[in-house]
C-alpha cells in the first residue's frame, strides 16, 4: 500500500516566518546527524540549504565539502506552500513528492506535509514508506515543531 504520508503540527508562529524557518533556516533545525546521506555513513553533515525558487535544489554538503542532492524545488509561494521532488539517496527518475503548506491557525501556523509518489520505488516502496512513516514524526513533529517553539520564546 502507498497511500500517501500525511503528517501535520500546529507552530506557535506565522506562516511566513514557518515557512522562512522551513526553508531558509533548514539548517538549524533538520537533524543533520541522522537524517542526511552523511548520517548513512557515519558522519553529521556539514550543512543542508534550499536555492528558494522553482527549479531550485536542497544540497546537502558532506563534512568533505561535496555536496549532494536531496530535491528538487517544484512549486515556491513564500509562507503557503512549498512542493519537491524528493530523491536523497535516489536518482532523481525515482523521486517521491513532498508538498508542505503553512496555513494561519490562530495566532500560528498549522503545518500539512503530504509525502507521496512512493510506487515509483516499486519493490522498495512500502519498506522506504514505512521507514519515511516514523522520519517525519521525528523531524516534522519534533525538531521542526521545537525549533519553532524556540524561535516563538
Amino acid at each position: 500500500m502507498t497511500d500517501p504520508i500525511e503528517k501535520t503540527v500546529t507552530v506557535p508562529l506565522p506562516p511566513h516566518e514557518a515557512f522562512d524557518l522551513f526553508t531558509k533556516d533548514i539548517a538549524k533545525w533538520w537533524p543533520l546527524d541522522s537524517h542526511s546521506l552523511s548520517a548513512s555513513h557515519g558522519q553529521t553533515a556539514a550543512n543542508v540549504t534550499v536555492d528558494p525558487r522553482e527549479g531550485g535544489q536542497i544540497i546537502e554538503t558532506q563534512p568533505d565539502g561535496e555536496t549532494a542532492p536531496w530535491a528538487t524545488v517544484t512549486e515556491w509561494t513564500p509562507g503557503a506552500r512549498l512542493s519537491l521532488d524528493w530523491y536523497v539517496g535516489r536518482d532523481p527518475s525515482e523521486a517521491t513528492q513532498i508538498t508542505v503548506t503553512f496555513t494561519p491557525e490562530g495566532p500560528g501556523t498549522r503545518v500539512d506535509l503530504t509525502h507521496g509518489g512512493f510506487a515509483v520505488l516499486a519493490s522498495a516502496a512500502t519498506e522506504t514508506m514505512a521507514d519515511y512513516q516514523t522520519g517525519w514524526d521525528h523531524v516534522l513533529g519534533s525538531c521542526y515543531r521545537g525549533a519553532c517553539t524556540k524561535r516563538a520564546a
